[in-house]
């Protein structure tokens, strides 16, 4: 799917129907103008991209990320002029757009199915009620809650209820290392958290798309991460056996259904374990870190464009072809300290395999310990013959980027939970939230 299949036909501006948009880029509002739509557009007023209101009939300045505000500003706008959905394509929206689609009674995933998603303890419990699989999981709170889950089910992780990019996120191999991890969890400010068994395996997410409730897989995406567990590259094609492939397949499509997302993307994480696939997570939304941008890439599908068209009743269900290249990301890290120098950017970009290329630190920065994943200090995105052949060259190509520090004057403050993120009473369930917890 091509840009220049993405322009609607021209009509009167004035009967193109209206859909609320929750957070997003003025390149994601294009997309939505080019499907037909006239764009509502919600935002923070501390975040806005100006260059997006060239896109949109309305914008609305407003914390986008409570549901409730969102809510009562949208059944005003809906009860001047009609909307036709409500969505967002970020995770901080999903939940504030659900709530939106639920209270309008207009289509889309609703309250229910993106919560559940966001739930990691519910997600959980669901599968196991549905009998799709079962993973032991549970709340814990105390080290000898830890190893209490550990003496019974083994190696296990722990990470906040709700959240992602691997924030908060520790492995704890045996009963032995539980004073230690809970230790780390109250000084971190992680006072409850979800204990999970660890799934031991080869790691990839499935990027999906739904059509009335037809699951599509539009793409396999092979993973490396840190021991940190935060993601330092991806590949696209993964390079499943076809067996392995259609295992995966039909347990994220059981999953999907046993969650109610019927249409749109979905973002699917899964461990290739010895005893076969087995579920980490799954978003209703599509897969970020540039995921998408490997879809395009390899397959031709903007999956945002692909999205809107879909909304607006203006194309048919669009299926992934044959491979056209493989393509892979490379994320840069740097050693803890102040940056010094930055070098070598350029000469990466010029590559005539690179798609892109940033550093998100310059000189002064500070790098610390990669804890989640906006710790990171940028990425390299490349071309290849195949999956295997894009990762080498991104690894390559982002070797000949060089951050130097120094070490810092000052030890710096150690790192919380409320320090990095800005709500973080939503990621360990304090939050006033309705939740899915048995």
């Amino acid at each position: 799917m091509s840009e220049q299949n993405l322009t609607a036909p021209d009509g009167d501006p004035a009967a193109a129907p209206r859909i609320a948009v929750i957070g997003g880029t003025p390149a994601t509002l294009r997309k939505v103008r080019a499907a037909g739509f006239e764009v509502v557009w919600i935002h923070g007023p501390q975040e806005l991209d100006t260059a997006g209101l060239a896109h949109v009939a309305e914008a609305h300045l407003t914390d986008y990320r409570t549901p409730e505000a969102v809510t009562g500003l949208l059944t005003a706008v809906h009860r001047l002029r009609p909307l036709v959905r409500v969505v967002s394509m970020i995770e901080d929206g999903l939940e504030s757009a659900a709530a939106a689609t639920t209270a309008l009674g207009l289509p889309g995933n609703g309250l229910e199915t993106v919560r559940v998603l966001q739930d990691k303890l519910a997600f959980r419990t669901l599968l196991a009620e549905r009998g799709i699989e079962s993973v032991a999981a549970r709340i814990g709170h105390t080290a000898e809650d830890i190893r209490s889950f550990v003496d019974e089910h083994g190696p296990a992780v722990i990470k906040p209820r709700f959240g992602s990019g691997s924030l908060g996120v520790r492995l704890v191999e045996d009963a032995g290392s539980a004073d230690e991890t809970g230790e780390w969890a109250a000084g971190f400010g992680l006072h409850s958290f979800l204990m999970e068994q660890y799934l031991s395996g080869t790691e990839l997410s499935v990027e999906t798309f739904s059509y009335a409730g037809r699951h599509v897989v539009l793409a396999f995406t092979a993973k490396e991460k840190l021991a940190s567990f935060v993601e330092i590259g991806h590949t696209q094609p993964a390079g499943l056996d076809p067996r392995t492939a259609r295992q995966v397949e039909d347990l994220v499509s059981r999953t999907l259904d046993a969650v109610g997302l019927a249409d749109g993307p979905a973002h699917t994480e899964v461990i290739l374990t010895d005893d076969g696939p087995r579920l980490v997570e799954s978003h209703s939304r599509r897969g970020g870190d540039r995921i998408a941008d490997l879809v395009q890439e390899v397959y031709g599908i903007d999956t945002d464009a692909l999205a809107f068209l879909w909304y607006a009743g203006r194309t048919a269900p669009v299926e992934p072809g044959e491979p056209r290249c493989g393509a892979a990301i490379r994320f840069l890290t740097a050693e803890p300290g102040v940056v010094e120098s930055v070098e070598g950017l350029a000469e990466v970009l010029a590559h005539p395999d690179v798609v892109d290329a940033q550093i998100t630190v310059a000189p002064g920065d500070t790098v610390v310990p990669v804890a989640w994943s906006y710790d990171r200090c940028g990425l390299v995105l490349s071309r290849g013959a195949d999956g295997p052949d894009a990762a080498i060259r991104a690894s390559a190509l982002a070797a000949r980027i060089s951050i130097r520090t120094r070490p810092a004057e000052h030890r710096p403050p150690e790192r919380t939970l409320a320090t990095i993120a800005p709500r973080p009473d939503r990621l360990v369930g304090t939050a006033p939230i309705p939740s899915h917890d048995r």
